[in-house]
């Protein structure tokens, strides 16, 4: 794994490198000004020094007269109160007639930048002569009567004009060393301080902390609201805006307010008061739900509260339903009970010494439940799925009503026990809403028949019931919708779920006042030992 610089490390040396970047060009800028204004006050310099010696008139008068004692005077005083590096005067020839190394006196001009100077010009430009390289000025040198004699050349060293640049950007060269020690000071306390405010960790930790949190948040089966100590909704994981849905909200909770959202919700109040709120039972909208919620505290301070609750509606029909210990539990019941009470009458007739009608009634025990029982065993070869309809009819007499089982062939016995488990989820809710739709009825017939056919399973369940409208009938699979009042509507979503989970197929048909049918084929195939 490659390793990489720490957060500090990376945030000194990038605060550095701007402070450093934005100082250099500081710097520069000011340099480059600095640089371009003395060199233009030199060249004003030599420029208004060559003007003063060729205007004097000693100097046309030393060109006539061929005099240049008191000149060479004139110009090596004048070299000195203006601080310049030389102060030639020439004649038209070129050959100088001053200059500060009096072996240069007699000679021809260097540098070969006199030539407009000679021609009447004034003007300045830089070239190497005896003393090195330096900026010239030069000034055509006339007599009264405007015969030009010759010129001046007044010079400056480029090494000079450096010099006096270098002296005048030394309190620069202070400045920028004292900022630039100043950035790195204030860049490695900021890092310092981010590094705090960030708990220590590094870009990466925090990263992988996000996405696990991101991950832990979406996959928890409860859902989790969160809101700033205004009361705003801040976050709300998959399972809360589920939970939204079946409340009827249909909006996104992100910035809404909790209140308006959940009149029923304590965020607000723990935010106040500093103290949780746990196991809260809340009834909304016909959904019973259990809240946690609790304060957010950051140094000391609340920041604003986290809720975490669930569904003890789903969670308890869940327990009972789905995993189909309800229905299994309701059969055993029946039957134990039913069993009971024919122990009862036969002790009676015991203690009454009636053996007749003991043997009477024990045969006619035996021949009805040899007929109620032939028609399952015999045919449904599959000892749980034969077991629970065997319970579920005995549960069903003893509501009142009659459930009878007819099959038009044998029933095999399923190679996968999950879909048994499936298969009895889907017959319990559909006979338990056939059971609810007969309850208010004179006849109270259901009945169920199977026919399995290539590896297909027909089923039509049939009840004498009150029926259903278009309406209901559209809308019977919803979740939670249910005609019987709250806490209802679990039952057929359930049988929705699990024929999605079987490939299974389904039909209603039903008329109001006229009962219901359900038709249902389901692919099952048969275990290999199973064929009878």
């Amino acid at each position: 794994m490659k390793k990489t610089l720490r957060l500090q490390t990376r945030l000194t040396i990038f605060v550095c490198i701007v402070v450093l970047i934005s100082l250099c060009i500081t710097f520069f800028t000011i340099w480059s000004e600095t640089a371009k204004n003395i060199h233009q006050q030199e060249r004003d310099i030599a420029l208004s020094t060559a003007k003063m010696v060729a205007e004097a008139p000693i100097t046309a008068k030393s060109l006539e007269d061929h005099s240049y004692s008191a000149l060479r005077q004139y110009t090596t005083s004048v070299q000195h109160i203006t601080n310049t590096e030389f102060v030639v005067v020439m004649d038209m020839n070129g050959i100088r007639k001053t200059h500060p190394n009096p072996q240069k006196i007699g000679k021809r001009f260097a540098g070969g930048d006199e030539k407009p100077a000679l021609q009447g010009k004034e003007h300045i430009s830089t070239a190497s002569g005896t003393l090195g390289r330096s900026m010239r000025a030069f000034v055509p040198v006339y007599s009264q009567d405007g015969k030009q004699l010759g010129a001046v050349a007044v010079g400056i060293t480029l090494k000079e004009i450096d010099l006096i640049i270098h002296q005048s950007l030394l309190p620069l060269y202070f400045v920028t060393s004292l900022s630039l020690l100043s950035g790195i000071i204030g860049a490695l306390i900021v890092a310092r301080k981010v590094k705090k405010i960030m708990f220590g960790l590094e870009p990466d930790e925090i990263a992988t902390l996000l996405k696990e949190r991101s991950a832990m948040l979406e996959s928890t089966k409860e859902g989790i609201l969160a809101v700033d100590q205004h009361g705003k909704i801040k976050l709300a994981n998959a399972e809360a805006k589920r939970l939204f849905h079946n409340l009827g909200i249909m909006v996104d909770p992100r910035e809404q307010d909790v209140q308006t959202l959940l009149p029923s919700s304590g965020l607000k109040q723990v935010i106040e008061t500093r103290k949780p709120l746990l196991d809260r039972d809340v009834r909304m909208n016909g959904l019973e739900l259990v809240f946690n919620e609790v304060p957010i505290t950051v140094k000391g301070e609340i920041v604003g509260a986290i809720a975490t609750f669930r569904d003890k509606t789903e969670v308890k029909h869940l327990a009972e339903q789905l995993s189909g210990v309800k229905m299994y539990a309701n059969a055993l019941r029946a039957q134990s009970h039913e069993f009971m009470n024919k122990l009862h009458v036969i002790l009676g007739l015991v203690q009454l010494k009636n053996y007749d009608d003991l043997g009477t009634y024990i045969q006619d025990i035996a021949i009805y439940q040899q007929i109620e029982t032939n028609e399952i065993i015999n045919h449904v070869k599959n000892s749980v799925l034969a077991g629970f309809l065997l319970g579920k009819q005995s549960y069903i007499r003893e509501q009142g009503a009659t459930l009878e089982v007819i099959c038009n062939t044998q029933v095999p016995n399923s190679e996968d026990p999950a879909v048994t488990h499936d298969l009895i989820t889907v017959i319990g809710n559909l006979l338990n809403n056939a059971l609810d739709a007969v309850s208010h009825t004179v006849i109270k017939n259901i009945s169920i028949s199977f026919r399995y056919i290539q590896e297909q399973l027909h089923i039509e369940i049939t009840d004498t019931g009150v029926g259903l409208t278009k309406e209901e009938q559209d809308m019977m699979f919803d979740q939670c919708f249910s005609t019987k009042g709250e806490d209802r509507g679990l039952g057929l979503y359930f049988v929705d779920q699990s024929l999605k989970k079987l490939s299974g197929h389904m039909i209603v048909t039903s008329e109001k006042g006229e009962g219901t049918t359900f038709s249902l084929r389901i692919p099952y195939k048969q275990k290999e030992d199973s064929h009878d």
